[in-house]
């Protein structure tokens, strides 16, 4: 049910993807109705919620009826567990100028589709990247972009692919032009080539400092990303991004970028937590060792910038040691402020935007 919005020329579709009753849809409608454009209205905003693989009337019923008449509901039965087709089509369904993603659990700051829309029509912007912050107050600090940058962000001095998710204001002829899609064939991760294609595919990016903020919701207890998965399915994303041909055409320096990240985000990332969700098989550290070499020869070069307590756990990582000495390397990684921490690994490359103390610099000044 359209609810009568589809005949309106929004500026700005914003699309909710939901795939549980017990979602906090209705606090994600209240906060687009009150980020500063009007809904419904010739250059305002349109609503429109995709309830995946659950009934309309059941996700409807859970937001107020005033608002609830003013949202378009779509229905979407794929039966996949992932938010990738919901979201693809949404964005197949809109007009608007400008589109923005909001996350189920997530809400708007007053007045933040304002700030943002004026940032994008002012400079011309492709992209808008939202600041955000935690709903208990506490500032997402990515993308670590340059110390003070605003204006026309460069996908690797600005660390743009830290910012996995494009959470802002996305100009739709940028998706069409780029040919954006999430990948429907991941359960996790599903993000990750759309976000990459988008940061360095050579659009203008600005970044919102200061405006309204995206605020990431703290209610959900089942997100997919939390649960247990064999590994090769948990980097799947990552090994078929760097076989992509896209990412195989890009410049030396760029496919470095993007596997610095892989490796300090993802593959670090997940070593504490699968101790906490069953904890590590021979097989396990056979796979991962498998993945974090596909994607060194995707990008040689691209553990240079690290730490030398991230390079030590990478080492172990790659010759198979003991789960006990990867996770004491995985845990000294995260003593941060120590000279192992602050120290990369090349010191040929410190003064690089990836090397640990101008990372760690941008990330506090953000």
């Amino acid at each position: 049910m359209d609810n009568g919005t589809t005949g309106v020329a929004p500026a700005v579709d914003v699309v909710i993807a939901v795939h549980s009753s017990t979602r906090p849809v209705a606090r994600a409608v209240a906060s687009i109705a009150s980020a500063g454009l009007e809904l419904n209205a010739p250059d305002g905003v349109r609503i429109t919620v995709v309830c995946h693989n659950i009934s309309m009337e059941e996700i409807a019923g859970n937001v107020p009826p005033e608002l609830a008449s003013a949202t378009r509901f779509l229905e979407l039965r794929d039966g996949i567990p992932s938010p990738a087709g919901p979201f693809n089509y949404a964005l197949a369904q809109a007009t608007a100028e400008f589109v923005c993603i909001l996350g189920s659990d997530d809400y708007l700051e007053h007045g933040a589709l304002r700030d943002w829309l004026h940032l994008a029509r002012t400079h011309s912007s492709a992209m808008v990247i939202a600041p955000q912050r935690h709903a208990a107050g506490a500032l997402v600090r990515t993308p670590p972009v340059r110390v003070g940058r605003r204006f026309k962000l460069d996908p690797v001095k600005d660390r743009l692919s830290y910012r996995t998710a494009p959470l802002g204001l996305l100009r739709r002829s940028e998706i069409q032009r780029l040919g954006l899609e999430f990948s429907a064939d991941l359960r996790t991760g599903e993000d990750q080539i759309f976000s990459a294609k988008l940061w360095f595919g050579g659009g203008r990016i600005d970044y919102a400092r200061g405006a309204g903020k995206y605020v990431v919701g703290a209610d959900a207890e089942d997100r997919v990303t939390g649960q247990r998965r064999d590994i090769g399915e948990l980097f799947a994303f990552a090994t078929e991004l760097v076989a992509d041909p896209w990412f195989l055409a890009l410049s030396l320096a760029h496919r470095r970028a993007l596997v610095t990240k892989l490796l300090r985000v993802h593959v670090f990332g997940v070593i504490l937590p699968r101790t906490e969700q069953g904890g590590w098989t021979d097989a396990d550290r056979e796979e991962l060792s498998r993945v974090a070499r596909e994607l060194l020869a995707a990008a040689p070069g691209a553990e240079r910038p690290l730490s030398l307590a991230d390079a030590r756990l990478l080492r172990g990582i790659l010759a198979l040691s003991p789960t006990a000495e990867i996770l004491a390397a995985a845990t000294a990684r995260r003593r941060f402020g120590r000279p192992e921490t602050l120290i990369a690994s090349n010191l040929a490359v410190q003064l690089q935007p990836e090397a640990p103390l101008r990372f760690m610099a941008a990330s506090a000044l953000l």
